[in-house]
């Protein structure tokens, strides 16, 4: 079971997933500065929105707010042009910048020449770009990109998660990463066992729980009943990948279960249901939120109520 005793304030930050017309993405960033909300995510998804420009727009325009890009990967970006593109960003906002790598969804990434899931590959692109952005002067192959004498003029530092499901991603995050990114359409089971197992690996380690940040990220939904906030959750979770749905939620069916793998409901229940993710022992929850006209406000006040009332002594 999760040691909640040192966790701070849970986080809660609205994700986007890079697919949505960028003014659409920006109305309801307002909506998050406004309510008070701790952060945005802006995912990269191939053939869609780059994340670089987009939170380069968020970082200037909400100054209150952290901004995090989710999804660079080894086959979409060399680790110098990444570590570049993140001292560039973190330039706008000091100390507001996070990210979270991976390896990308293998449907997306063979379209460009991905698809493999080699946790040394990411493990690689981790070392490279965190070696990058420290200044150091690089020469060899990290994650099959060749560096030869690179160093960037104007060191900088960005907190690395990586992206797991699997166990052993989930290791290499608990020994490698700032933090973990657990993947959207996770149940609540999931996500407990993914907590306990990393908090027994910084144990294990000698790492300080609160210098790891386990970010979940989340589908959230809101309509005026709860079968319709669920229907659409169900409909966005039917999109998953069937083999990877199953290691995120086993036995569970989306079409039956998407309760049970998203925070879905009217504006009042979704505080309740958030509280679900802090007692499984997250730091932040990240929500790609769906909602019906008129409702984004109620909804973003029922869940910052809900995290204002689990403050914890560190």
């Amino acid at each position: 079971m999760a040691d909640n005793s040192s966790r701070r304030r849970l986080r809660l930050s609205l994700s986007f997933s890079g697919i949505a017309p960028l003014r659409e993405s920006m109305e309801i960033a307002e909506a998050a500065h406004t309510a008070g909300l701790d952060g945005l995510w802006y995912c990269e998804h191939v053939g869609w929105h780059d994340a670089v420009v987009p939170t380069a727009l968020l970082l200037d325009r909400y100054p209150g707010l952290d901004v995090g890009i989710v999804g660079p990967a080894p086959v979409s970006r060399h680790g110098a042009v990444l570590a570049m593109e993140f001292a560039s960003l973190a330039e706008i906002a000091p100390g507001r910048l996070r990210a979270q790598l991976g390896l990308g969804g293998t449907a997306l990434m063979q379209r460009i020449g991905g698809g493999s899931n080699s946790v040394a590959l990411v493990r690689e692109y981790v070392e490279s770009v965190r070696g990058t952005l420290s200044g150091q002067r690089m020469s060899g192959v990290w994650a099959g990109h060749l560096f030869e004498d690179f160093q960037l003029r104007e060191p900088s530092s960005v907190p690395l998660d990586i992206m797991a499901i699997r166990p052993r991603m989930l290791e290499l995050a608990a020994r490698t990463g700032d933090g973990v990114s657990l993947s959207t359409g996770a149940s609540i089971d999931y996500i407990k066992h993914a907590v306990s197992k990393i908090e027994k690996i910084l144990k294990e380690i000698g790492r300080p729980r609160d210098t790891f940040r386990i970010n979940a990220q989340a589908i959230g939904s809101v309509d005026k009943t709860l079968a319709g906030a669920v229907e659409n959750a169900a409909s966005r979770l039917a999109r998953f990948s069937p083999a990877v749905l199953a290691i995120l939620a086993p036995g569970l069916d989306p079409r039956r279960d998407a309760e049970r793998m998203s925070i879905a409901g009217t504006p009042e229940d979704l505080g309740a249901r958030l509280s679900e993710y802090a007692d499984a022992g997250v730091d932040e929850v990240a929500l790609d939120i769906h909602h019906a006209p008129g409702l984004l406000a109620a909804a973003l006040g029922s869940l910052t109520a809900s995290r204002d009332s689990r403050t914890t002594v560190l």
